[in-house]
């Protein structure tokens, strides 16, 4: 199709065969020969007409054009070198900051799980629970009793002593219920995976299902692995199969290493949940019955419900089921991550504006700089469209480039992120690899982007007169005589958008710096904090309580050690709640409750060691056993909510079971789940009269953690080298990823901010430099006349200070309303901080002044003289 039929070659020598012969015939007619071959071409027509027409019918026009502008493109670029790499530069960034997001939003949010038909996978949870956890029962009831789903299955991650080749090493992985891979709907690498049977009862079946990076990394890709017995919590499990590669889970960012039935629970905690239907801990997957709609999922849910009410009328009060896409611990995690990328992909949108309008902005002064040799073209018979089509396509060509650009950018930064592991002991990874819709992402916002920033100087074309702007010589007019450009709204555009971006960077600043100073209740520098489970190496309850009681004392005993103590769960770790009730309640349903607290198992000596002030009363005791009446020490918000004042001392309340509690103590407030949450109460119980296998010793020293911490794992050793340790180091190292939603904010707003301040001050010099040398006749002129510095300024600069200020003030406001988004991220964040609002005015103010120094040197040292005579 690009080949023509004929050449042109041929087609002239047809034209000169056939006037040859037409003049032949006239010579025979009696004409002479010139005669003759004068009428021949008269009466042929226009030669070059007809060879211009066969030309343009037998090839692709707009193709030509199109490559003769892209060569033009190519030669201005070329000859303009500073401008091009700015221009690629800019956009590259801009581009790659909206496509380095989607790629996050798309692998965490927007992308399907990795499984068959995952449209028809669902989590289930309660009405009244943002977390999205059910009781077991609730989850066999459901199971039982519903007609929508096709599978019901029930997970719970855990923590596990996996004894294999010789070595014991703690490993996460899932307990789960016979139906979790029917749900999930996937066939195995290797073997085959749980059923149904394998969690009929407890002790039905003890087999393990391996995940195929533990099959690589503990087993070597054994493909004789199925069969293999193993030690998990001391308990012989056969492995009976490995999951296939890519497979991690309903959760997108946890990666479990095995799985193992349900059932054998008990086993394998130490403790029974089973049954209880107060003890909500176990996360639900369904997968719906094909053509069962969500809204009729949802009314067959409700008529459960309704049953399971009616039966157990005490324990099931008000209950109620909702379904949610999986991934993102239903709606508890995905709400806020939606709604944070949602709020960083505007923010990576409005710099890749505020790029875009800087490289209109320089397009439209390049354009009017351009005045002269465009008016040329047309006067000597170029079209409009003409030029515009030729600019369109240079602005194109940019962006083509600075897509490419933010390809490379992008696919780097993509790449190291999932090569990222988060600083936590969970088994967390961000599956965020490139992918090749991402290219075609870039491709779209690059057209989009020269599209944009192209179109810009359209009105300087259509509007120019070709011969003002000759006999002018492409001069500017006067302040006093020019309109408002659309370079100088793109600038005031620009500083505004950008000042948005430099508003959410220190808001976030400022609010991590807040976390990070905040009063938590413990004191968690210079601390070390160890963790095991003791049912991973076999103990019961009443054998962890004598362990942990020998541990304390032989680690109190240590040099150095100025305060030691145990919990079963720390703050910020696993943190469990339960239901208060007054000591006059005597019908223990759920909404008889006063409230929920926090609840955590210690030892004496642990609100010593964990830094947290005993405000009144005493601490707990071992003399606390469970043949002595019930005691806590409480927070002062327990006390606060249950007894609407500060006298809690020696009061009772009552817990889920009735059982009579006396608050022997009150401590400090602190945090005990997330940094950014309201105050909550908290009640600690004495580990004696309830015991735990779970184990966090905390140690606080004088002198270093690293060699305190090595002394805490040689006790551990001695005492029982079968202990896999979770987890031992200095306490605040363990709390940071507490601080990375936080952290992670801040770098990506603090990018975005960055490259914001960069275009601010690039735009501004940009066209302050612009306009001074534009302008340079007028004010030798000025100066030659005797004009003062103040109104040289004026006269040069005058307008871009109201542009830089109108911007500024702009930005300030609109930054003010975006920092909202960020409240549910950062710890306090808020654009009303007189901090904040005085940062932002200093560093508008710093980057004025830097962009315009340079105009402004050179305005006040013009030399009349030179100049006049240079032009």
């Amino acid at each position: 199709m690009f080949r023509r039929k004929r050449s042109a070659e041929d087609f002239a020598e047809e034209i000169k065969a056939h006037l040859e012969l037409e003049a032949e015939d006239l010579k025979r007619e009696g004409l002479s020969e010139e005669e003759a071959r004068w009428k021949a071409r008269r009466e042929f027509g226009n030669v070059r007409r007809a060879q211009e027409q066969f030309y343009v019918k037998g090839r692709l026009v707009w193709l030509d054009n199109l490559l003769l502008d892209l060569g033009m493109a190519l030669r201005q670029l070329r000859r303009s070198p500073g401008f091009a790499l700015t221009a690629i530069l800019t956009l590259a960034l801009g581009i790659a900051a909206n496509v380095i997001v989607f790629g996050v939003l798309q692998a965490m949010v927007l992308r399907s799980l990795d499984v068959p038909q995952a449209d028809r996978v669902m989590t289930l949870g309660s009405t009244g629970m943002a977390f999205p956890v059910l009781a077991y029962p609730e989850v066999r009831d459901v199971r039982d009793d519903n007609t929508v789903f096709s599978a019901v299955a029930a997970d719970v991650p855990q923590n596990f002593g996996l004894d294999a080749n010789g070595v014991t090493r703690p490993v996460w992985g899932y307990e789960v219920s016979g139906q979790y891979f029917e749900v999930v709907g996937i066939k195995p690498l290797l073997g085959r995976l749980l059923e149904r049977s394998d969690d009929d009862h407890p002790g039905a079946s003890e087999v393990a299902v391996l995940s195929w990076p533990a099959w690589k990394n503990y087993f070597g890709a054994d493909p004789n692995v199925v069969g293999k017995i193993v030690r998990i919590n001391k308990h012989p499990y056969t492995i009976v199969g490995v999951t296939p590669e890519g497979f991690y889970g309903t959760e997108r960012f946890l990666q479990p290493e095995l799985f193992v039935p349900m059932a054998n629970e008990a086993s394998l905690e130490g403790i029974n949940w089973l049954e209880d239907r107060r003890y909500k801990n176990v996360f639900t997957i369904v997968r719906l019955k094909d053509g069962v709609t969500l809204a009729q999922a949802q009314a067959d849910l409700k008529t459960v419900a309704n049953r399971i009410t009616r039966q157990y009328p005490k324990e099931e009060e008000a209950l109620g089921f909702k379904l949610a896409r999986p991934g993102l611990i239903g709606d508890f995690i995905g709400g806020p991550a939606r709604a944070f990328l949602a709020g960083v992909m505007g923010l990576a949108g409005i710099v890749l504006l505020a790029a875009c309008a800087n490289l209109g902005s320089l397009f439209a002064a390049r354009t009017a700089d351009r005045t002269r040799e465009i008016a040329i073209r047309m006067a000597i018979g170029s079209s409009r469209w003409r030029i515009v089509r030729q600019l369109l396509v240079e602005a194109f060509v940019i962006s083509i480039l600075g897509g490419a650009c933010a390809c490379c950018l992008s696919w780097i930064a993509l790449t190291g992120l999932a090569a990222w592991h988060p600083p936590t002991e969970y088994p967390m990874k961000f599956s965020v690899m490139p992918q090749p819709s991402l290219i075609v992402m870039a491709l779209l916002i690059s057209v989009f982007s020269g599209v944009l920033f192209g179109v810009m100087p359209l009105r300087q074309i259509f509007k120019a007169d070709p011969n003002e702007a000759i006999k002018s010589g492409g001069s500017q007019p006067s302040a006093g005589g020019r309109r408002w450009a659309l370079r100088d709204v793109l600038l005031a555009a620009q500083i505004a958008l950008c000042c948005v971006t430099i508003t959410a960077a220190f808001v976030s600043l400022r609010g991590l710096g807040r976390a990070m100073k905040m009063d938590l209740g413990i004191k968690p520098e210079h601390a070390v904090l160890t963790k095991f489970e003791l049912s991973q190496a076999g103990y019961s309850s009443e054998a962890a309580d004598r362990f942990q009681r020998q541990l304390l004392e032989r680690v109190s005993q240590l040099p150095g050690v100025k305060a030691a103590g145990y919990v079963n769960t720390p703050p910020f770790g696993d943190v469990s709640t339960t239901s208060v009730f007054t000591q006059e309640t005597t019908d223990f349903k759920p909404s008889n409750k006063v409230f929920d607290t926090y609840f955590f198992d210690v030892s004496p000596g642990y609100f010593s060691a964990a830094g947290t002030p005993l405000l009144a009363g005493r601490d707990v005791s071992f003399t606390d056993t469970t043949k002595t009446p019930a005691v806590a020490v409480v927070n002062q918000e327990f006390v606060r909510h249950l007894f609407h004042s500060d006298q809690g001392l020696g009061r009772y309340f009552k817990n889920r079971h009735g059982v009579q509690i006396q608050i022997v103590g009150i401590v400090a407030d602190g945090r005990y789940l997330s940094f950014s949450e309201d105050p909550q109460a908290a009640a600690f119980y004495p580990i004696s009269q309830q015991a735990s296998t779970a184990t966090s010793i905390i140690v606080r020293p004088q002198g270093d953690t690293a060699s305190m911490e090595t002394a805490v794992r040689k006790v551990v050793r001695d005492l029982d080298p079968t202990i896999p340790i979770r987890e031992s180091s200095e306490w605040k190292s363990q709390l940071a990823m507490n601080f990375f939603p936080s952290q992670v904010a801040t770098v990506a707003l603090g990018l975005f901010g960055a490259f914001g301040l960069l275009l601010s001050i690039a735009g501004t010099f940009g066209l302050a430099s612009y306009t001074v040398s534009k302008r340079l006749r007028e004010l030798s002129i000025r100066v030659a006349l005797g004009a003062q510095a103040k109104q040289i300024l004026s006269a040069a600069l005058g307008r871009m200070l109201i542009l830089l200020a109108s911007g500024s003030v702009i930005g300030i406001v609109l930054g003010a309303a975006a920092s909202r988004l960020l409240s549910a991220i950062v710890y306090q964040a808020t654009a009303q901080d007189p901090f904040v609002l005085t940062a932002v005015a200093l560093t508008l103010l710093l980057t004025g002044a830097l962009s315009v120094a340079g105009p402004v040197r050179r305005a006040l040292h013009v030399d009349p003289a030179n100049v006049l005579r240079e032009q």
